[in-house]
């Protein structure tokens, strides 16, 4: 990519010169003659620019010279410079006896129309090329051929009235266009066949300090002087010199490999075939009927006004090769330009004739010029609309406006979504912002269950009701809209709203909205059901596999599942923490505000209302550490299990005996051993609430030879090993076998002694794996 001062300079040195050109168009006739002093102070015409000339002026060769706007021949600036006589208002010339006023009134030509269409078309494709630019060597040499051609194209009409920065701008381009050219074909064949091809870089270099050094030789056609002249002819024959070999120089090269490549890279060489026939047909009349001949000091076969017209087939083969796609990936954008281009005909074509019927005295010149102009100006306006659309819709279309900010969110959410509650944030509060209704909820039922999630002012309990035997289709039950989302052979989901606000019915624009986003919705659902079966399958899997046979993969895969456990045990836990804790707090505040404006018999029952908040935002708090045992980084293991052991034995009727060795040691376990300990011992004392009725328990945690060890034993009532369900690895508890798969999956080995009416023993032994301390 161009650096952005190059680009900001060579738009305002364009623009810049553009303007005097155009300037130099509109304000001064155009001449175009060649005349010689044969004697002093008389000046006859020896050569015309263009055979038109002598048509539209009614000039001979051989007229005289007396007068160029009312003064001498040798005091004009052409005259001097060049030996020409480029723009004048008024000629006085001697034919015989006769003195004959000749006043040029042709200030646009059919020449500057060809021109001025060839820059727009040149300058358009560059912008195009400059905005999408691959990072392509070749692309750069491309954009070059086309700022050449652009400002080949700017410059002519000025050099046809002998401007001096006109002439010394078309000398240059001319020399550069076959170079330039011939670095761009060698740099695409080289990235198009991944290898390096031979380019000449010495002679590149060379050609490339010639053309710099005739670059500032030709500085002095910007100053009037007696050598801009003489050099200005040796210049001019030397450019067109350059250019003619060039062009044969191209033509070989590309005859040459279209030979040699042809069978090896069909693909390829179909491209290059059509540069080829296109670069004789853009090029080729200019140079054998115009340049070749002037080489030779010969009359030109053809008039450059016509030859230079069929340069136009190059850049718009270049278009037609982009819009293919066949030269790069910017073929939509090339496209779309093209398609409002055509589309802009229309418009131009209308006011051209109104334009017409209230001046009828333009002349076909300016007809043509005013089509060209406001087909440019229509094709930019209706290119640029979409972008002018895009900056007023919030102001002229807020509704799309919103629904396209929130589909764009909500699709952006949905991507991240891996379990059924977090569709609250992700959708159910854009759809009750956007539609202004009171509440929205997402019902997904299954054979054995029903779950719902809501957000807004919305009835759980009913949302329930109005699902079951209901018809899977659009609906309405009361106050409530049912929006069915998905049918699958095991589940089934819907969209309910309540009523909106404002009591109106939900728009054409919002229905459409609405159908996207359940349509979003419904892949989504499916998601989230695969995941959940998944996670079933997986628990299931881990737990019908024996121990004895668990090879590396089959611990990977358990310890891949008690990772997955533990993040969403985080999630749900900061989801109380962050939610339904925090509506507690606000409650509870509520509550203590109200307290002070009731009666004093009605305050005692705001009190035990507020403690019984406090009863259950403790219930919540404990749940939130069982869940999220936070407390393992920041005070430890041994504190953060001290913690647990004393909060279940002051609800709980059993004591436990808790005993660390080598304390600092075990601080030391990375965080996942840790954690994995924890869960462990939280299960174990799980089990004796639940199901062993015992009274006393033992656990020993400690590390010896590089082993964590851990010993469990209580006095409940225990149980028959050999009955023993291991299929009780559901997601809703751990059981037995989950406890043994976590040591497992450690690297650990376990072992269990249990019969009935002899409690339970446990030993687990966990390679010791160091890790952060807290």
């Amino acid at each position: 990519m161009y650096p952005k001062w190059f680009l900001s300079i060579m738009t305002v040195i364009i623009i810049v010169v553009q303007a005097w050109f155009i300037h130099l168009i509109f304000t001064y006739p155009l001449v175009g003659i060649y005349i010689k002093e044969a004697q002093p102070n008389r000046w006859l015409i020896t050569d015309f620019e263009t055979r038109q000339v002598p048509e539209d002026l009614g000039l001979q060769l051989g007229d005289q010279i007396l007068k160029i706007d009312g003064g001498p021949p040798q005091l004009d600036e052409g005259v001097i410079k060049w030996g020409a006589i480029g723009r004048g208002y008024q000629l006085e010339i001697l034919r015989g006896d006769e003195i004959v006023d000749i006043k040029p009134t042709t200030h646009v030509t059919y020449y500057d129309l060809g021109n001025i269409f060839g820059q727009i078309l040149c300058f358009t494709l560059l912008i195009i090329l400059i905005r999408k630019m691959p990072p392509l060597l070749s692309f750069r040499y491309l954009c070059l051929i086309f700022l050449d051609l652009g400002i080949l194209f700017m410059s002519l009409p000025g050099s046809m009235r002998f401007d001096g920065l006109a002439k010394y701008l078309v000398s240059t381009t001319v020399m550069l266009l076959p170079v330039l050219f011939f670095h761009f074909f060698m740099m695409f064949i080289s990235e198009r066949n991944k290898e390096r091809q031979p380019v000449t870089s010495k002679l590149l270099k060379f050609v490339y300090v010639f053309i710099g050094i005739c670059f500032l030789v030709q500085l002095i056609y910007l100053v009037p002087s007696s050598l801009t002249k003489s050099i200005y002819h040796i210049m001019g024959r030397l450019s067109m010199i350059v250019f003619v070999v060039g062009f044969i120089f191209n033509i070989a090269s590309l005859l040459l490999f279209y030979k040699k490549e042809r069978e090896d890279k069909k693909y390829a060489m179909s491209i290059i075939k059509m540069i080829f026939i296109s670069l004789i047909i853009s090029f080729g009349p200019i140079t054998f009927l115009y340049f070749i001949p002037l080489v030779f000091s010969l009359p030109y076969i053809v008039d450059p006004v016509y030859g230079g017209l069929f340069a136009l087939l190059f850049p718009i083969l270049l278009t037609y090769l982009i819009a293919t796609k066949q030269l790069y990936e910017i073929d939509l954008f090339v496209r779309r330009l093209l398609f409002m281009a055509v589309m802009s005909i229309i418009p131009s074509v209308f006011f051209t004739g109104v334009l017409v019927a209230y001046l009828p005295d333009l002349s076909l010149q300016q007809i043509i010029l005013v089509f060209m102009l406001g087909c440019m100006f229509c094709s930019a306006f209706l290119f640029s609309l979409e972008y002018f659309t895009k900056i007023t819709e919030p102001y002229f279309f807020p509704r799309r406006s919103l629904h396209r900010d929130s589909l764009r969110r909500i699709t952006d959410q949905l991507s991240e979504i891996t379990t059924f509650r977090e569709f609250k944030e992700a959708v159910l509060k854009d759809i009750v912002s956007v539609l202004q209704v009171y509440g929205a909820a997402v019902v997904f039922a299954s054979s054995t269950e029903v779950d719902v999630v809501c957000d807004g002012d919305i009835d759980e309990r009913i949302v329930k009701n109005l699902t079951r035997d209901k018809p899977f289709q659009e609906c309405r039950r009361g106050e409530y809209f049912i929006y069915p989302i998905s049918k699958h052979g095991e589940y089934t989901s819907h969209l309910i709203l309540t009523e909106e606000k404002e009591n109106t019915y939900v728009s054409t624009e919002d229905r459409q909205w609405l159908r996207t986003v359940i349509g979003h919705l419904s892949v989504s659902l499916e998601n989230v059901y695969l995941i959940r079966t998944m996670q079933m399958k997986m628990q299931q899997i881990a737990s019908q596999i024996p121990n004895e046979e668990a090879t590396d993969a089959l611990i990977w895969f358990r310890k891949v599942l008690f990772d997955l456990q533990e993040k969403e045990r985080i999630r749900i836990a900061t989801d109380l923490h962050d939610t339904t804790m925090q509506d507690l707090f606000f409650l509870k505040r509520r509550l203590s505000n109200l307290q002070e404006d009731l009666a004093p018999q009605h305050r005692a029952q705001i009190v035990n209302m507020m403690e019984y908040i406090d009863i259950i935002n403790a219930n919540l708090r404990q749940s939130c550490y069982e869940l999220h045992p936070h407390l393992i980084k920041e005070i430890g293991i041994v504190l953060a299990l001290q913690k647990l052991i004393d909060q279940e034995m002051k609800l709980e009727s059993f004591e436990v005996d808790f005993r660390v060795e080598e304390a600092d040691t075990v601080e030391r376990l990375s965080l996942e051993t840790k954690r994995h300990l924890f869960r462990v011992i939280q299960e174990l004392l799980n089990n004796a609430k639940k199901h062993s009725e015992a009274n006393l328990l033992s656990i020993r945690l400690g590390v010896s030879n590089e082993q964590v060890l851990l010993f469990y034993e209580d006095n409940g009532k225990g149980f028959n090993i050999d009955l023993l369900d291991w299929q009780d690895g559901r997601i809703s508890g751990m059981g037995m076998k989950q406890l043994k798969s976590r040591i497992i999956s450690l690297n650990g080995q376990f072992s269990l002694e249990s019969s009935e009416g002899n409690g339970l023993k446990i030993q687990a032994m966990i390679p010791w794996k160091e890790g952060a301390a807290f």
